[in-house]
């Protein structure tokens, strides 16, 4: 899963949206520890072409409170294996997915269910990674689009740490075919774990356990 992310290279995202066509976005303050319900700057396709947008993490569902109530809950993970089964997600998938450009992500492991260590994961070959998201349409004028991150079973290393990962689009071609392919199979092919080597494991602080806590504090290694 992916709980939060880092979002601070503002350059580094640049270069990665550079490589796909986009020229360079206005700079964006530094964001080390980005949780859902924030606004993201997201790709996808707007008349043939990659453009950048905004929208907020986390795609809304109605669901039953413990009283019987409806409540509105955020998901910010789609799993793999529901995304083209789920009534939240099989809707959306077909045409609605984007490209999530950050510079790392934290993830947390547990032993016997106790946090044991905070990680901080980022791409092994450049400052920044696209994650495949899926996203909602606004109803309205007044409300925001809303985009999930698609989840895949761990690789060996990050199983290490937790059982699941963002699918991750490591090559120009693959994050390009996530936002212009329809074909099912070929979306399919692309949500896969990353390979063993494509990500850098630290450790990091407790600080970051806090969702409020923002600066460089959050990716500073033990």
């Amino acid at each position: 899963m992916c709980g939060r992310m880092n979002i601070s290279d503002h350059e580094g995202v640049q270069w990665l949206l550079r490589s796909i066509g986009l020229m360079a976005s206005p700079v964006q303050a530094p964001k080390f520890n980005v949780a859902p319900t924030r606004q993201l700057d997201v790709v996808n396709m707007n008349n043939g072409k990659p453009e950048l947008t905004s929208m907020s993490w986390g795609v809304s569902m109605k669901t039953k409170g413990k009283k019987g109530q409806e409540i509105i809950r955020r998901v910010s993970n789609a799993r793999d294996d529901k995304v083209w089964t789920s009534y939240l997600w099989r809707y959306l998938i077909p045409e609605q997915r984007v490209l999530i450009p950050v510079n790392g992500f934290y993830e947390w492991k547990r032993e016997n269910k106790k946090l044991v260590a905070a990680y901080h994961i980022t791409p092994a070959a450049g400052p920044a990674m696209f994650f495949a998201g899926i996203y909602k349409k606004p109803k309205d004028e007044e409300t925001n689009a809303e985009v999930t991150i698609v989840t895949t079973a761990a690789n060996k290393a990050m199983s290490e740490v937790h059982d699941r990962m963002p699918v991750i689009l490591t090559s120009d071609n693959a994050a390009l075919a996530w936002i212009q392919e329809n074909d099912r199979d070929s979306l399919d092919e692309l949500i896969q774990p990353a390979d063993n080597n494509a990500l850098v494991f630290t450790q990091v602080s407790e600080y970051v356990n806090k969702s409020t806590h923002e600066g460089i504090q959050c990716i500073e290694p033990v």
